[in-house]
């Protein structure tokens, strides 16, 4: 299983005590996403490694709540469409479904952009930026 590498680490020390909930939810959904990412690389992609700046899944984890938030059944009646960009292709690595016994009414397409300058193939460098794309069912 490719580790999922990140260069760079967050302070959770400045945060107040109503931010803490908020943050705690997350970085759940960041661990999340950071799984299935893993597992994604794992089955479809060839690489050892993969190396990503630790901001940009807990960034991408926030905006996931944040397109949630006033949605029906928020988190829990969302999923979460993880896809990899490389250049002029785009290939879905996985899927997270928040709450399966809940009915889905929010898809979240992410995109995690691969560096083009990367050199080492078995190391998959991602971008720091990624696309947000949310739909909504009634």
């Amino acid at each position: 299983m490719p580790p999922v590498i990140q260069d760079s680490s967050i302070s959770l020390s400045s945060i107040t005590e109503e931010e803490e909930v908020e943050t705690q939810e997350a970085l759940l959904v960041m661990a999340k996403l950071q799984s299935v990412l893993r597992r994604g690389v794992e089955r479809y992609l060839t690489c050892h490694a993969v190396m990503l700046p630790r901001p940009t899944l807990l960034k991408a984890a926030h905006d996931v709540l944040r397109l949630c938030a006033q949605r029906p059944n928020g988190l829990r009646g969302a999923v979460v469409d993880l896809y990899l960009r490389d250049n002029d292709t785009c290939k879905r690595l996985a899927q997270v479904v928040a709450d399966p016994r809940v009915d889905a009414k929010t898809l979240i397409k992410l995109t995690l952009h691969r560096d083009p300058s990367s050199s080492d193939p078995g190391v998959l460098n991602l971008l720091s930026g990624y696309t947000m794309e949310r739909c909504c069912r009634p």
